[in-house]
């Protein structure tokens, strides 16, 4: 039931439609015009001032109509945090605003229990056509977002489950530049309303990432803004495990232990087991969101790890969602196979994003852009894009006001791609800033300018910071939130385009340049970043040798094997092998320590991610490994190499018995490894 001011409101609005509204000033509808693209997003561009574009009253008429749609559908829920945090937001804008007012005041009276009896049926209207007819949703996390009703729906249904404590997994799903995180974060902003804490992660695309990079960063960011005594209660024990690939945590808690050294399998249990308890500890203290943004380029233990949780957070205040490009998951995709996982699970739900419809395309030109476009110029964009709200907003960024209204044949320059329309925009810029856009894209999506300012060095420092200010402008890259020097694409398919256009001969002089210059800004932490290294060296392998190549893939490889991320240690060591030209089958002992132990990383990884008879493959890589260390007399390496577990209850290997036999002559008798041999 409404209170009975609210229904005062509702009366007021259905017998008076339009007359309040067109009384408003219009110095307040083009506030609100204002308000609503102040806000930037990758669809926004540089435009003239909003008087320029828009009809006063009916810019106030179209955004008034979104905000009674928005109001009466969480108030006929009877949603009353919903309906008091829509009319703060109107309020911000408009605080004259009668409908704001009044729902605002009906909110706090719900909240409060104070409800009128008052029968629903006889004050909330059924949609009328002009409210059908405005398909644009009122954007919550500013900026244009249009349609994406049905999803939307879906989305908040997953939040209300979530925040009465049955737990969800969402997928966003659709091709690039189709909306994905900006549909996410609409329903973030939903979440903050509901008192709910939201985290953000981003998988990376190049290869330097270390493992679980996205779980990382949300669990970085809760740590940064939690009290050390929050930190260990919600913890517990599990804080030193997942101090492991969070070290922040022993920022926060200096006394902090390590964790005592299990096997491979036990110890990523462990951890996979610490973080759900404590991911589910803090959503008892407050509703968590957490967001896993370009999913299809996440690390295989990032995969695992969410397949371990989305078992484990059915009965949590927990809402997950993911986003992915369905485009790049074929069946053999890692990813795939995460997802057939996951679609036996109850809690999970993928939401698969579209192109907008004409009319949608139509709308999302308006709120970008302020044109209204013909039906003839609404179908034609809508054709030459598919409805990808990317390529849509890419396309008007190139089209004028002049264009549509004075210029026929204006649709004729409409771009085939999005990478044209790049293209046009790359073109306005100066050469320096192109040079700069260019090298960064080598560099990956993420790229720092220190770094930027080791490379170019035929710009001075100063020349540099105006290129990439030039480029912050036009909102083809960002300054990462909280950091200095730190930037990021806005979009990935801006940094593919760029990077797609170099030829291959640039591309490895780039390479070796981003892979000296690394090593140089690193200096004695270049270890910590190995898979970085590793990445760029083994891309400009044809300029900068091997050498380099086999160092960093095996420093690589065995920090992977150190977090339980097996299969990128895989690939690690036999990038590193393949450097060397040392062939995985045979049975000659490797020839330097070197390839003992990137054939020793290999034998790791290999028997924690095959089973049966390629158990016998692993064991030969690994006795090569065992026959170089007992020749060089490195006798705890041998040690080590003939007590790893490749061994299983179920699957005996001939030739074990022998290694270990070998082993047990390099050893004293009564030594401590002979009796660890001996127990084997």
């Amino acid at each position: 039931m409404f209170p009975l001011e609210f229904s005062s409101a509702l009366t007021h609005r259905q017998l008076d439609c339009s007359q309040a509204r067109i009384a408003r000033t219009n110095t307040v509808a083009w506030s609100l015009d204002a308000a609503s693209r102040e806000h930037h997003t990758l669809l926004d561009v540089d435009k003239p001032p909003a008087a320029t574009y828009y009809s006063p009253i009916m810019a106030s008429d179209r955004i008034q109509r979104q905000i009674d749609r928005l109001l009466d559908e969480a108030a006929a829920r009877q949603d009353w945090e919903i309906v008091r945090a829509r009319a703060q937001h109107v309020l911000t804008f408009d605080p004259e605003n009668r409908e704001g007012q009044a729902f605002l005041s009906a909110a706090t009276r719900g909240l409060e229990g104070h409800q009128a009896a008052v029968d629903l049926t006889t004050v909330v209207e059924q949609p009328t056509a002009a409210v059908d007819d405005v398909q644009a949703q009122d954007s919550l996390a500013g900026g244009v977002f249009v349609g994406r009703l049905r999803e939307m729906d879906d989305l908040q249904a997953a939040l209300e489950d979530a925040l009465s404590g049955r737990g969800r997994l969402v997928a966003l799903s659709g091709e690039p530049g189709i909306g994905k995180t900006r549909t996410a974060q609409e329903l973030a902003v939903l979440a903050e309303q509901r008192g709910a804490l939201v985290l953000w992660g981003w998988c990376y695309e190049g290869e330097g990432a270390p493992p679980y990079w996205p779980w990382v960063q949300l669990m970085r960011a809760y740590v940064q803004q939690a009290s050390a005594e929050q930190i260990t209660a919600e913890m517990g024990p599990g804080a030193a495990n997942i101090a492991e690939i969070v070290t922040e945590i022993r920022g926060k808690l200096p006394d902090l232990g390590t964790p005592p050294v299990l096997e491979q399998e036990p110890a990523r249990f462990r951890l996979f087991d610490s973080i759900t308890t404590f991911l589910k500890n803090a959503a008892q203290r407050q509703p968590l969101m957490l967001v896993l943004d370009d999913l299809h380029w996440a690390d295989r233990s990032s995969l695992l790890l969410l397949e371990f949780l989305a078992r484990e957070i059915g009965t949590s205040r927990l809402l997950l969602v993911c986003s992915y490009r369905d485009v790049e998951v074929s069946r053999r995709h890692p990813l795939s196979q995460t997802l057939g996982t996951l679609v036996r699970e109850q809690i999970f739900h993928r939401v698969q994003l579209d192109g907008l419809t004409q009319q949608e395309v139509g709308e999302l030109v308006e709120g970008s852009a302020g044109i209204t476009l013909t039906l003839e110029a609404a179908e034609v964009i809508h054709k030459r894009t598919d409805g990808n709200p990317f390529f849509v907003g890419e396309v008007t960024r190139n089209v004028t006001l002049e264009n549509f209204t004075e210029d026929p044949g204006w649709a004729s320059i409409i771009p085939e791609g999005v990478r044209d329309a790049i293209g046009r925009r790359l073109n306005r810029l100066s050469d320096h800033c192109n040079q700069m856009l260019t090298t960064a894209s080598v560099v990956g999506q993420e790229f720092e300018f220190r770094l930027l300012n080791s490379l170019m060095s035929d710009i001075t420092e100063d020349q540099l910071l105006a290129a990439m200010d030039e480029a912050v402008e036009v909102q083809l890259i960002e300054e990462l939130p909280n950091s200095v020097g730190l930037y990021q694409f806005t979009h990935a398919l801006i940094q593919e385009t760029l990077f797609e256009e170099l030829s291959t001969t640039r591309r490895v002089r780039l390479h070796a340049r981003i892979a000296e210059g690394l090593e140089t800004l690193y200096g004695n932490d270049a270890d910590v970043h190995a898979e970085e290294l590793a990445y760029h060296f083994a891309e400009a392998q044809t300029l900068t040798g091997p050498e380099k190549l086999v160092r960093y893939s095996l420093m690589a490889g065995q920090q992977a094997l150190a977090s339980y991320a097996y299969d990128d240690a895989l690939t690690y060591f036999e990038k590193g092998l393949a450097a060397r030209d040392i062939a995985l089958s045979g049975t000659d002992a490797a020839c330097d320590e070197e390839a003992a132990d990137l054939l020793f990383g290999l034998a790791r990884a290999r028997s924690n991610t095959v089973s049966g008879q390629q158990l016998v493959e692993a064991f030969a890589i690994l006795s090569r490994a065992f026959d170089y260390y007992a020749e060089a007399g490195n006798v705890a390496q041998a040690v080590a190499a003939a007590l790893f577990p490749i061994v299983t209850p179920s699957y005996r290997i001939p030739g074990i018995t022998g290694l270990l036999a070998r082993a047990l002559t390099l050893v004293p008798a009564d030594s401590h490894e002979a009796g660890r041999i001996l127990c084997v």
